[in-house]
Order: structure tokens, then sequence, then C-alpha cells
């Protein structure tokens, strides 16, 4: 791949960040959630608290029960349902026959719906028809039962068999298309506290009839709104919140509004909030039940509860969500209901919900701005990479001359470093190169003077015949030939240096007491110099090959002495630097020139005066090599009058 395509996978890896915002608004959300859902559960345990402590009468229902609706005005009595259908809750009865209760005023409305494929009305003085049996039952015990038998669809009116008449029932019996419907009033019913049914549905026809019985499971307790325990609700329960109070029937006994009554647009949420809002939550918010002032039943928690329970919903005729907590209520140890508080979460929901676009859109903003910036910086390293290429591919031609040099630039950074270390590596190549052209007259220069040396010598000899003449042609003869061959030992010697570097054994040796030996060697054959080792009180120990370090020494020392004038002081310096001895050779005389780096190169040489001494520039480049051999490095520069040449070797054992 290449840069700018690496960089873009970089850019793109760089969206990990909204994502790593929509974790951390989750986690907010969610500890914003246990916050509220705390908070309310809070309220809903000091609710439960002063309910208990207030006067306010537990209704006790035994075994089933019978809710009683508050109608806002009088039923009609007439035998249809169709003014019942506001009243009943969420969870009417299921069973059959269908039966509600409503409370107005003075008197107990009860209504009886029953599926039947056949209508039979009771023949006089028979009672074998469709027939309804209530029984009654007061505070102090006493029962009372009554028997409905129509003769015919309409009006009916039954007697409790004791002497006050109790309890009075009137009402209408309609038939419907598949079963019939009865309306009754209960007059006076203040001290009724239970009541029980049993309907008879008679089939077939009058020769092979069969009865079908539906009843209720005992007496049934007559359940209804107390408005003491409603005023003791709406005088502790928190505002911005809405309240229930059932029994352990599961039957609501109270209610209590104190929400804002007023609608706030801004705090109205839309749908698309509502779903942003479940996509926050770590679980699915399912949709839960619609409650108001005409609940009457609310399924509670089953078995004994020990705390408040919270929990989350959304609604299915608007948007938004709900919290709603259930809490125990207990008096004495005995568990007397459960009360309900839900509160609506709307401005959560907003708060939320804008947190989180904000942060994505920050997210997605500056994951954005990274893009392009890496993008941008990927292109800009692109180009100066291309640049260098083009550069490189213009200054070496198509038979590997370096034609041009390669300017160097001024960045600071690695690209920079690279493309000012090519343009010195073609600078040196360039120099190299133009050495390699220039050897052919170098070598035929050498090489012209002892072959004319020879050729002279060889034609005087065959011209004279002089004794002492033919002896001086002829020492003259030896001297060309021996000089060619030093020319080409010089030129072989380089080649066999680097086969011999592998052949040598290192060993361990105190580089003190080898370069006093060397020196005391030095003095003797180069009596116009003076050499002097400075740092000498250490022993330096070292593992290295004696021939080849003496080798390198010859060349340095030699190297002094040539360009050092007579009577000087060649100065060796002896230092330990990290975990390097460093070897100093300083001598007195003329400074190197600015490309020194290419000193150490083979066939280099920068000697500018000319002896009898063959001089073909391979003695610094031996040294490099036999430096680099034993892990080391050699360098050289200008000090003051004169140059330093530095041997770095490694310390050993």
């Amino acid at each position: 791949m290449t840069l700018r395509t690496q960089l873009l996978l970089i850019a793109i890896l760089v969206l990990v960040l909204p994502l790593s915002g929509w974790q951390f608004a989750r986690q907010v959300e969610r500890t914003l959630r246990a916050g509220h859902a705390e908070a309310l559960e809070t309220a809903a345990r000091t609710v439960a608290r002063q309910i208990t402590q207030a006067d306010v009468t537990w209704p006790e229902v035994n075994g089933g029960g019978l809710y009683l609706h508050d109608p806002d005005g009088e039923l009609v009595l007439d035998g249809y349902a169709d003014d019942w259908r506001a009243l009943i809750g969420d969870f009417p009865e299921s069973d059959a026959p269908t039966v509600q209760a409503a409370w107005h005023e003075d008197s107990l409305f009860l209504l009886f719906e029953v599926d039947s494929s056949d209508q039979r009305f009771s023949q006089p003085g028979r009672q074998n028809g469709d027939r309804l049996e209530l029984e009654f039952q007061r505070d102090d015990g006493l029962k009372a039962a009554v028997e409905l038998a129509p003769l015919a669809p309409g009006f009916i009116e039954a007697r409790g068999p004791n002497a006050q008449a109790w309890p009075r029932v009137q009402g209408y019996w309609q038939s419907r298309a598949r079963g019939w419907t009865v309306e009754l009033r209960v007059s006076r019913p203040n001290r009724i506290r239970s009541l029980s049914w049993r309907i008879v549905d008679v089939l077939g026809t009058s020769q092979d009839a069969s009865e079908r019985v539906l009843s209720s499971e005992g007496l049934q307790t007559l359940v209804r709104t107390q408005h003491d325990l409603v005023e003791a609700l709406y005088a502790t329960l928190p505002e911005q919140t809405r309240a229930w109070v059932t029994l352990p029937s599961d039957w609501v006994i109270a209610y209590a509004d104190r929400s804002a009554s007023a609608s706030n647009s801004s705090l109205s949420p839309s749908w698309v909030d509502t779903i942003l809002f479940e996509g926050l939550a770590s679980d699915s918010i399912a949709v839960g039940p619609t409650r108001n002032a005409g609940t009457t039943r609310i399924r509670g928690p089953s078995g004994p509860d020990q705390g408040p329970t919270s929990r989350w919903s959304s609604q299915s005729d608007r948007p938004g969500v709900r919290l709603t907590t259930t809490h125990p209520i207990v008096e004495a140890g005995q568990l007397r209901g459960h009360l309900v508080v839900e509160r609506d979460a709307d401005r959560l929901l907003l708060d939320s919900n804008r947190a989180v676009l904000r942060l994505l859109a920050i997210s997605l903003g500056v994951s954005l701005i990274v893009a392009l910036v890496l993008l941008a910086y990927a292109t800009w390293l692109s180009e100066r990479i291309r640049r260098l290429r083009n550069g490189l591919e213009a200054s070496v031609g198509e038979d590997g001359r370096v034609q041009t040099s390669l300017r160097e630039t001024k960045q600071r950074d690695e690209i920079g470093d690279l493309g000012r270390s090519v343009a010195r590596l073609l600078t040196r190549l360039r120099e190299h190169q133009t050495y390699l052209r220039t050897l052919a007259d170098k070598l035929a220069h050498e090489l012209r003077t002892p072959l004319a040396m020879v050729r002279s010598s060889l034609d005087n000899l065959e011209a004279v015949d002089d004794h002492q003449a033919v002896e001086r042609y002829r020492r003259r003869a030896l001297e060309g030939s021996e000089r060619l061959n030093r020319i080409f030992q010089a030129m072989s010697q380089a080649a066999r240096i680097e086969e011999s570097l592998s052949q040598e054994a290192f060993e361990p040796l105190l580089l003190t007491d080898f370069v006093n030996h060397y020196l005391a060697a030095c003095r003797d054959t180069y009596p116009r110099r003076r050499f002097r080792l400075i740092g000498g009180g250490s022993r330096f120990p070292v593992r290295a090959a004696p021939d080849l370090l003496a080798q390198l020494l010859d060349k340095l020392i030699d190297n002094a002495v040539d360009f050092s004038p007579d009577e000087s002081t060649i100065r060796l310096r002896l230092r330990r630097s990290g975990q390097h001895i460093e070897l100093d050779v300083e001598n007195d005389g003329p400074a190197l020139p600015d490309n020194s780096e290419t000193l150490f190169s083979s066939m280099v040489s920068v000697r500018q005066r000319k002896g009898t001494d063959v001089h073909l520039g391979l003695g610094l480049s031996i040294v490099r090599l036999i430096a680099e051999h034993h892990g080391g490095s050699i360098e050289a520069s200008n000090i003051g009058e004169g140059v330093r040449f530095r041997l770095r070797l490694p310390i050993g054992s």
C-alpha cells in the first residue's frame, strides 16, 4: 500500500472515536436513568410510609372481588351496555359472563352479559327459563337472595324474602344477537359488603332441555375508591408524578395526579427522539399500558415484596417514555397493597438525545477533520518522496553515471535527513566515478616514468660498451622495474587485505602496552619526528588482531609523517568514552580538504607533493576496513594547525 493509503486507513480508524463516544453516552444515559429511578423509588418509599401513618380505611378483600366503577353521571337503566364501555379498565374480566358494577350516589348498578346460542324465558309460575340468582351480604352478616326469571324481555324487579324486603332490585333484561344482557340497580346499598351470582342458561327444547350454570366463586367483596386514601395520597405525592394505590388483589382503590396539566411544546418529544432514546438503552424498552383516572386494576408483582421495583416503558398512543415504580405498602408487618408511582421522562429523553447528538456531531466533525488532515499530510509526504525519487532518477543517467548533484533539502525530519544522505551519497559516488574515469590517466602517469626508465636504459645498453655506463644503465633499469613492482603491489594490496582479515585471530591485549612498543619502533624508523603518548596511565583492554592493528597504525603513522614538518611531534592520545576506547593520532601540517569524508574510500588520494614513493589512495581505505573488522570506526578532522585521526574500538575483556 502507498503511504497515502496507509494514512487513509489510519484516518478510518479514527472513526472509533464516535463509537467510543456512543458507548460513553450509553453509559452516561444508564447512569442518569438509574439516578431517576432511585429518586422515584425514594419518593415512592416516602409516600408509602406516610400513607400507612394516615388515618385511612383499608378494605379487606378475601377471595375474589368486584370493583365498583365511579361514573361521572347516572347510568341509564335500559338493559344496554353502551354507557358502560367507558368504565371498563385495562384489565376487564375475561371469564364468561362479563360482570361489571358501578356506584353512583345511593345506588349500586350491576351489568351481566351472557353469551348464549339460545334465549329461553320462563313460563308463568314454573321458572324453567334463563334466570339470574343474586345473593347479598351486609356488614352485620345478614344475607339475602333474590331470583330474576323473566317471562319476556323488558323490566324486571325482585325483593329479598325478609321483613324489610331487602334488597330491592330493579332492572331490564334484554336479548342480544348471541345471548342476553341484564342491567340492574340496587337501592340503598350502603351496607352491602359482598355479593355472589348464579346464572342458569337453559339450552335445548322444552322436551330435551339442559342447563348451563355460570356462577361466581363464592361471595365477591365490593371494592370501591377510598376517598380518605385519595386525600392522603394527594397530600404526600411529589409534583410531576401520578400514583395509584392497589390492593393485593390488584384492584385500584385510590388515584392522584400531580403531573403538569399544561403541555410544554419544548418538552414534547417526537417518535424519532423516542427511538433514539431506546437505542441508548442497554436493552429494549417495552411498550407499557396507558393508565389514567379510569384504570381499575393494575397487575402487581407476585409474591411478597421487600422493596421498590422500577421499569421504563414507552407508550403506544404517543411518543415519550415513562418511569414506573411499584412499592409495597406494609402496615404492622401486613401487606396492605402496592403503591404505583409514574412519572414522564420526556426531559431526560430530550436531554439525553441532545447530548448524544452533540457528542456524535463533535466526534464525527473531529474525525472528519483528522481524516482530512491525515490525507493532506499523506499527500504532502507522498509529494516530497516523489520529488526525491524524481530528483534521484534525474541525477543518474541510463549508463549509471551521476550527471548532477541532488539539491539538499532544509526540512529537519526523517525525509529531509534521507534527502541529505542521498545527496551526499550521490556526491561521493560522483567523485568516485570521476576518480575512476581519471584512474587510467593516473596509472598511465605513474607507469610512464618507470617504463621510460627501463626502455631508455635498455636502448642505451645497446649503444655503449663502457662498463661503468652499462652498470649505470642497468641500475636505472632495475630501479624502474622495482618501481613498477611497487605500483602493482599497491594496486593489489586493497584486494588482498579483505581476504586476509578473516584469517587473523583476535586475542586480548592491553592497548597501552601495544602502543608503547609500537612507538619505540617508530622512534628508530623516523628519527626526524618525535612521538608522544598522552593518557597512557591506564591499561585499556581490547580484543584485536595484533598484526592487523600494527598495519593500521603503520598507515596512520606513515600518513602523519608524510604530512608533518621535520622535527615536529606526532601525538597519540588514549582515553575511554563509554563502552569504547579512543586512540587519536595528531600531527601538525596542512588541513584536510572539505570533502575529507572521502579520504577512507578506495583509490582516493589528496596528496599534493609527489616523491619517489607510490601513493594510489589505498592506505586510509585499508585503515577503514581494519577498524570496521574490529567493530570500531575511524574518522578524520582538522584541529588548529594540524589534523587528527580518531580510531574507536570496543572495550574487550
